[in-house]
């Protein structure tokens, strides 16, 4: 009889459930795609395309939502219609009755945290891979809509005259590199046309222009190319975030924050920066020595010595020579002199490099270079050198742990204010991750457990308000798991703001009482329905 109970009760419970799923699930997974409509232009193929994987995410809400619904409503009406008390007069406990929304309630809860450590993670990377693969349409799209579109974290700008889809040409194109003024200077390149590539590596995407006909505007002058590829990057549109990781790449992350690639983006900014000065303090001590005292740099077909009679770092990192300066290019395999460049200026960096490694090749610029051809002088707007290797002494320097090569910087005498500013801020962004972690670890679990208090409750609260309407159970109970949510956010928002182990404790400690109260609720509860 108690199976035939049980088997009768789960049936109407787990039809509610799945209908209910069913609807929510729907309603929320469009509204979901709003922000990747608005934010990036994506078409309706593409919207889709990416709903699928937007389910999961909607899921680890609807669920807990959805159970609270079902046991609610259903142990609401079996207490209104009496069968509950016909149930007691039979001898049949209340546990008894439970026992088929406690098992509902397992079954989400364990649903949930499956889905919050491994199965969410997994499809918010699938959907950013979506979005990325479909990035040259819709970088089309918006330039077709609006004339101009801005890369994701407003590093890279493209506008055109118009598009040719078919071909994946874009036609009167001005490319605005750096269009708010960060990282290195300011560039705009304007062409008669270009073609855009799109790829990805392992911790962004990247975008390839290929323009002709181009012209090229920096800090440093203006020059022209016949074709010149500039590349772009912009991070991940959605999965770079400690809360889209998986449990795994949460647990590599404690053990080595570099492989977080917001840490490992500003710990080789820090990194190139600490190289500059260490380049910087080299070749002043170098050109000082005498007045005409060089300094020896190479690439894989030339070296090059070149003299200044001074130099300054500036702020973007470049080493800045004033003249008179002399630039000597030697064959690498010969050793014999291939020319002689004079200029008022030159500047020494290091590259750009598109997949932000540490180990960037450097890049002297001369503009304004004068030298003799066939006994005539030539000036060349802009001479540029790259690919050449950074000094031995500068690389030994230079330990293979960037974190820890960064914040001892032993080598560094002097550093500026903008390196320990660099420092202070990747520390600060550690810290910050990992309170973090440890708040998303804790409010994941918190939710997870939390799904079963709030099912009971609303098993309680249904039996205990059976006089009133069937859905006064369920909006009763949503006030327990408001107050779940609201402390699990509060926890979380307790992390953010203090950024460090003592904030992520008491943020997690906050997450818990409210967990613990809710279960003390629900015993009260129990305990009040055991004396009826």
């Amino acid at each position: 009889m108690i199976f035939i109970l049980h088997r009768y009760i789960f049936r109407e419970l787990l039809k509610i459930f799945l209908l209910t799923t069913l609807a929510l699930t729907l309603i929320l997974s469009l509204g979901s795609v709003l922000r990747p409509v608005q934010e990036y232009g994506i078409g309706p193929k593409q919207v889709f395309h990416i709903l699928g994987y937007f389910i999961p995410i909607t899921l680890t809400f609807v669920l807990p939502i959805a159970a609270l619904f079902a046991t609610a409503l259903v142990y609401g009406r079996f207490a209104s219609d009496n069968e509950f008390d016909a149930c007691k007069a039979s001898g049949i406990s209340v546990s008894m009755v439970v026992y088929p929304g406690l098992f509902l309630a397992i079954i989400v809860a364990i649903a949930n945290l499956t889905m919050s450590f491994h199965v969410v993670p997994e499809y918010v990377s699938r959907a950013e891979k979506a979005v990325s693969a479909d990035a040259k349409q819709i970088l089309f799209r918006n330039i077709q809509r609006s004339g101009y579109y801005s890369l994701p974290g407003g590093q890279f700008k493209i506008s055109a005259d118009s598009v040719d889809a078919p071909s994946g040409t874009l036609n009167g194109v001005i490319v605005v590199e750096n269009p708010e003024g960060s990282g290195r200077g300011k560039k705009i390149t304007t062409a008669e046309s270009a073609k855009i590539r799109f790829g990805t590596d392992k911790n962004a995407n990247i975008v390839t222009v290929l323009a002709n006909n181009a012209f090229q505007l920096s800090e440093t002058g203006g020059v022209s190319f016949a074709s010149i590829s500039i590349l772009g990057r912009f991070d991940s549109m959605m999965k770079e975030s400690v809360r889209f990781k998986k449990n795994d790449e949460i647990n590599k992350i404690r053990e080595n924050p570099i492989y977080y690639y917001p840490i490992a983006l500003q710990a080789y900014n820090a990194y190139e920066r600490l190289a500059a000065e260490l380049l910087f303090a080299d070749v002043a001590s170098a050109l000082a020595e005498s007045e005409n005292a060089t300094y020896e740099l190479f690439n894989d077909e030339v070296v090059i010595k070149f003299t200044g009679r001074d130099c300054v770092l500036r702020e973007d990192g470049a080493i800045e020579l004033s003249g008179p300066v002399g630039l000597y290019v030697f064959d690498k395999e010969t050793g014999n002199l291939q020319r002689t460049f004079r200029g008022p200026g030159a500047t020494l960096q290091i590259a750009d490099d598109p997949d932000k490694e540490p180990d960037s090749k450097l890049i002297m610029t001369f503009p304004n270079a004068r030298w003799m051809d066939s006994g005539r002088e030539v000036t060349d707007s802009r001479y540029v050198l790259r690919n050449l290797r950074m000094p031995d002494n500068i690389s030994a320097k230079l330990g293979g742990d960037i974190i820890k090569t960064v914040r001892e910087h032993h080598y560094l005498s002097n550093p500026s204010g903008r390196f320990t500013a660099m420092i202070a801020e990747m520390n600060r962004k550690i810290r910050v991750t990992m309170a973090e972690i440890t708040a998303e670890v804790h409010s994941r679990l918190v939710f997870g457990l939390g799904c079963i208090i709030l099912i009971l409750i609303g098993i309680g609260l249904g039996i205990r308000l059976r006089g009133g309407h069937l859905l006064t159970a369920f909006g009763t109970s949503a006030i327990p798991a408001a107050a779940l949510l609201v402390s699990i956010m509060m926890g979380r928002n307790i992390t953010a703001n203090q950024g460090s182990a003592v904030g992520a404790d008491a943020g997690v400690i906050f997450m818990w009482s409210g967990l613990l109260v809710l279960l003390f609720f629900t015993i009260w509860l129990y305990r009040k329905l055991l004396r009826t």
